[in-house]
């Protein structure tokens, strides 16, 4: 018995499939790409020993963040807009607690970066939340 007759429109409606898939993930929006970009530059901040690599590290990776806000901002203020807005101000709020515990290195200012950074993953977590239905 010879299956090759059945086997090719088999093999011709996977690759059909497949084919689908890969142009549906290719789809989704760019806010998509640049929120997760910026959850995982969240996350990295929150990996940063600064007992270890100093308040500097903080800021480097800040500087990461705000780059990765940026686009975000980009791509997505016009839907997003009030989302986006509060993770700006959170994000400036970081700043000014990085900038203050650079300057003066003590338990009050190390503890309100670590406020500023609850801040800024809630609002990212907001964010996230309203950006999930797009993608």
């Amino acid at each position: 018995m010879n299956h090759t007759p059945r086997l090719v429109p088999a093999l011709f409606a996977v690759l059909l499939a497949t084919a689908g898939l890969a142009a549906c993930t290719g789809d989704q929006p760019a806010v998509c790409d640049d929120v997760d970009a910026l959850q995982s530059s969240v996350d990295n901040l929150k990996d940063v020993q600064v007992s270890e690599n100093g308040v500097t590290a903080l800021s480097s990776q800040l500087t990461q963040i705000q780059q990765d806000l940026k686009q975000v901002g980009s791509d997505a203020k016009a839907e997003f807009g009030d989302d986006v807005s509060k993770v700006e101000t959170a994000v400036t709020s970081l700043k000014s607690s990085v900038a203050a515990a650079k300057s003066d290195r003590t338990a009050s200012s190390l503890s309100a970066v670590g406020t500023a950074i609850e801040g800024v993953t809630s609002s990212l977590s907001a964010l996230t939340d309203a950006v999930s239905d797009t993608c």
